[in-house]
């Protein structure tokens, strides 16, 4: 494929994956992380921006690594890897669409220590708290970008794969990035939570078998 070509794919991968139901809760983290602050404006829009770079920040350098240890595999053996994970991945969603159980979340151990940490309220808590999110997230959330690591690393050169990695990343963050602009209206807040909540099982679905295509384009659309 040519590096125009993975342009438009990396990037709706990525909000796909951020919006996917483990990526959402990142989204759900941020929301409690924004109503539970009693600021201004301007100081809601300066800790949120840090803690959407943590998030940013983790994925990148998680993402960099695995380019890392990719190098030392066959291109082939890894976008087959990453295509049967996200299958994977979609078989899971779509089992918990219809069965109502959440298989692929943040860890339950986790959430106590980002709370704490969001309560702070502060610019460095802020930012580790995004770390943090970001780090838990990524075993729950990563298929897509598992997947998409692989086809990087088979069709790109080094700089077009940083380059189209940094695009994924901001894509990823880009949900975080539109509550924050309506971070002082807490009916869009809450409105995205109620919406989440109601049509979880469509939401479910829908990713599930979005993934599923995804990982069957990889393995039989001429992306290896």
């Amino acid at each position: 494929m040519s590096f125009e070509t993975l342009i438009p794919l990396v990037a709706v991968s990525g909000v796909i994956d951020g919006l996917h139901p483990c990526g959402f809760a990142v989204l759900l983290f941020f929301i409690a992380f924004l109503l539970s602050l009693e600021h201004q404006r301007k100081a809601i829009l300066l800790m949120g921006a840090a803690f959407i770079f943590g998030v940013f920040a983790t994925y990148l350098l998680i993402g960099l690594g695995i380019l890392t240890v990719f190098t030392f595999f066959t291109p082939h053996f890894i976008s087959k890897l990453g295509a049967y994970l996200v299958i994977l991945v979609g078989l899971i969603d779509l089992k918990d669409a219809f069965a109502g159980t959440s298989t692929l979340k943040i860890p339950k151990f986790a959430s106590p220590h980002i709370s704490k940490t969001i309560e702070k309220a502060t610019l460095p808590a802020a930012l580790v708290a995004g770390l943090l999110v970001g780090l838990c997230a990524f075993p729950c959330a990563g298929g897509i970008y598992v997947a998409v690591l692989g086809l990087l690393n088979a069709q790109t050169t080094a700089m077009q794969g940083l380059a189209l990695l940094v695009l994924y990343n901001l894509m990823f963050v880009l949900p975080l990035a539109f509550v924050l602009l309506f971070a002082s209206n807490p009916k869009v807040i809450d409105g995205i939570e109620r919406f989440q909540h109601k049509h979880k099982k469509t939401y479910k679905t829908v990713l599930g078998v979005l993934m599923v295509a995804f990982g069957l384009l990889i393995l039989y659309g001429g992306f290896m």
